[in-house]
């Protein structure tokens, strides 16, 4: 009993501490003649155009953050502070409560008032300029809830838009659009306007414009009419009023005399007193200091601005976009300098990045009772060739003390060199030796293509050529009689066999970088196919099959399936710091013609950091399959199908600091029932029934450039558990032994799980 009751104390320590933080005073720190803002809601009537959470943005004052909708934690760690401050302990308890936590809102009528003015400003703009915003409140406790009650009143839509405007081109690009955003009839919106005003500008600049501003464009508003509204668009008083000369400036289009670049410059000032070299060529202007930064071709090649071409503002945004994106450089700032009548020069000044680094790292493992270390040491040259072509070196080893006193031993070396023109190759090598079992050795060489604009929300990548050899030149008698014999699936993954195939892959992702948080999603999928050109070319010249049925080139099968998978999460901004986020994928890899198995490699597994997180890595599935020696079979737990669900709640407590509560689900499974997978098949009336189910917490730590992350997950729903011994005992309660070796662990990663 006394062994048992400590497997549970972590547990019954978190939910200590949650219910001692719930317990606390709310109004601790509230003075005696306010009241805290405990609860504010912002109820809108007679539209669902608008929503309260929208409206929610315009109030000057709001209640303290809340997790999961209610909790207010931010507030109950500020409350931890002690009220004396006489001793040194209670300065810096006070000190750090208000430092990571949040000062109480106190009810303000003052900022209630501005806050109705402010949702009235924002339904007006919405086109709802009879609406009324009233308030309520509920005092009790010193807290106040408070409402807010929107009448929207009657919708006001554009009656006619016309558009006043004399210069030619100007009017040729407000009048002819594919789709025009103000549409008579349409609900009236000063957003809609304003998009309006953008993309005229937009256009216009990518016109050749240079000097024209969405400013110069004025609408005119007539809501004489019955909740309809005539919109005239114009230039704006001060344009009109401003000499000829003046605005012949601003309506002249500009074309590029000549293209300067200003490698790795100090300072923006003036050239001549800082440049040491200079060369010219075809319009193109090169500034350097000591050795060059980049080529020449290099630098045209990636800048979309032309001589001789008119301005566009498209040009510049893309050409930005292409100089940053190279490792070479820091960062880049494009300057424009009028030179003649009609002419611009173009003066581009590039920062020098570092163009070396060295990364190591060294870790302690554990799995499967076998304690482990394992370091990395990794080598970047961001400008190898002078081309800003990138080169990576990375070399990691592994070793591990095993409970039988054998040493297991693995080894990666990888080389990659990727160039501006989206081209990359790669090779790799890598080594395993298990003691006893073991030796697998794997080569791998590829060529790859990446297609993305600036500013694309898209990215697809297409590995043109991909080849894996897989070697094992030891294998143990013991492992073959007591592994291999089981099934033919285990056997074949530790042939000799040959890969090459070719694959796509595309993402997707709406994320703003900057600006305001906002709901997101990132979707990502794989195609793949191996073997059909091989097996194309040994059905032309038909070198013979052996006693398999299996074609063989210089002695090795070569493997042929098919892959795919996908990825898919959204982003809900809940509050300010607080996010909910939703996961799912999926995948199915299916063996043809000459595989009867998909290779191990190519195989799904199920658990660890980004999976289900009550279990470790390769330790879940397939189906409800269980060794029967309730042990870890690496070999055997991986699957042709997985299938992921995640659901995950984050709040940033403080700058770096993240919390997270998270819920998974999940398992792999295989196509056909295979011998050695008992119970591991997937069947359309059974696989819903052996989902696996976790929940836990998480902590991350994020330095904008790396974030750490550490979850600790505990199994809910262990469908290995519904054998004839176990079952019962799936659903992992304290009352069917849930204990902390078999039910609980750790996991430590760097970045989101998705």
């Amino acid at each position: 009993m006394k062994i048992r009751s400590k497997r549970h104390i972590f547990p019954c320590v978190v939910v200590l501490i949650a219910v001692l933080l719930s317990s606390c005073n709310v109004t601790k720190f509230v003075p005696e003649d306010e009241a805290l803002l405990y609860k504010v809601n912002v109820d809108v009537k007679g539209t669902n155009q608008v929503s309260g959470s929208k409206l929610k943005q315009y109030l000057r004052q709001t209640q303290n953050t809340e997790v999961l909708g209610f909790w207010k934690l931010q507030l109950h760690l500020y409350n931890t502070a002690p009220l004396d401050t006489l001793t040194k302990y209670d300065k810096w308890a006070t000190k750090n409560a208000h430092k990571i936590g949040e000062e109480p809102v106190i009810y303000s009528p003052v900022k209630t008032g501005q806050s109705m003015e402010q949702i009235r400003k924002a339904m007006q703009n919405e086109g709802y300029f009879q609406a009324q915003v009233d308030t309520s409140t509920v005092v009790k406790d010193r807290k106040v809830w408070l409402n807010y009650h929107v009448t929207s009143g009657e919708e006001y839509t554009f009656r006619n838009y016309s558009i006043d405007l004399d210069n030619p081109v100007l009017y040729d690009v407000a009048y002819n659009t594919r789709r025009p955003l103000i549409v008579n009839g349409e609900r009236y919106s000063t957003q809609v306007l304003d998009d309006e005003r953008d993309r005229i500008t937009k256009r216009m600049r990518n016109k050749g414009y240079y000097f024209f501003d969405k400013e110069y464009l004025h609408y005119d508003a007539d809501s004489t009419y019955n909740r309809e509204i005539d919109i005239k668009l114009h230039l704006h008083e001060y344009i009109k009023q401003q000499p000829d000369s003046v605005r012949d400036v601003l309506f002249r289009q500009y074309s590029i005399a000549r293209v300067c670049f200003h490698q790795d410059m100090a300072s923006y000032g003036d050239v001549k007193d800082t440049v040491q070299h200079k060369s010219e060529k075809n319009g193109y202007v090169f500034y350097h200091r000591g050795q060059k930064l980049l080529r020449e071709g290099v630098l045209v090649r990636q800048c979309e601005i032309k001589p001789g071409d008119l301005y566009t503002e498209r040009a510049v945004t893309n050409t930005y976009a292409n100089l940053n994106g190279l490792g070479a450089v820091r960062y880049s700032d494009i300057r424009f300098e009028v030179v003649a009548a009609d002419s611009l020069e173009c003066h581009i000044y590039l920062s020098r990045n570092k163009l070396n680094s060295v990364s190591a790292e060294i870790e302690g493992t554990y799995s499967s009772d076998a304690w482990g270390i394992k370091g990395q040491v990794a080598y970047v040259n961001r400008n190898i060739f002078r081309g800003a072509e990138e080169l990576k070196i990375s070399g990691s080893g592994q070793y591990e003390w095993r409970q039988d006193g054998g040493r297991a031993i693995e080894g990666r070396g990888e080389a990659s060199l990727s160039f501006p023109s989206h081209w990359a190759t790669n090779l790799m090598y890598a080594y395993q030796r298990r003691p006893g079992e073991y030796e697998r050795e794997i080569f791998n060489a590829g060529l790859s293509y990446t297609l993305h604009k600036p500013y694309s929300r898209w990215t697809h990548r297409f590995n043109v050529v991909d080849i894996s050899y897989i070697y094992l030149p030891y294998i143990s008698e013991r492992f073959k009689t007591e592994i291999l014999s089981r099934s033919s699936i285990l056997k074949y993954s530790y042939d000799d066999h040959l890969i090459v195939g070719w694959s796509y892959s595309g993402s997707y992702s709406d994320k703003q970088v900057k600006g305001i948080e906002r709901n997101y999603i990132n979707f990502g999928y794989q195609l793949e196919t191996a073997g059909n050109l091989l097996h194309g070319i040994c059905l032309a010249i038909d070198p013979g099959r052996d006693e398999k049925g299996v074609y063989q080139l210089f002695n090795v099968p070569y493997s042929q399936y098919a892959r795919a998978n996908m990825d898919f999460s959204y982003n809900q901004l809940m509050a300010p710091n607080h996010r909910l986020v939703f996961h799912i994928g999926a995948g199915v890899a299916v063996p043809y013609l000459n595989s009867l198995n998909v290779p191990f490699e190519k195989r799904f597994f199920s658990g660890g950091a980004n999976s289900v997180r009550g279990w470790q890595a390769r330790t879940l599935g397939p189906g409800t399959f269980r060794s029967n020696d309730n042990s870890v079979s690496y070999d055997l737990q991986v699957g042709d199908i997985r299938l992921d669900l995640n659901l995950e709640y984050r709040w940033r407590v403080w700058k770096i600091i993240e919390l997270a509560a998270f819920f998974d689900a999940g398992n792999n499974w295989t196509i056909d029932d295979y011998a050695a997978q008992p119970g591991g098949v997937f069947l359309w009336n059974q696989f819903y029934k052996q989902i696996a189910m976790a929940y836990g917490v998480g902590l991350r730590l994020d330095f904008n450039i790396l974030l750490f992350r550490v979850d600790f997950g505990v199994k809910l729903y262990d469908p290995s558990r519904s054998s004839d011994l176990l079952a019962g005992t799936e659903w992992r309660t304290v009352k069917n032994g849930l204990c902390w070796r078999d039910d609980m662990t750790f996991h430590f990663a760097i970045g989101y799980p998705f």
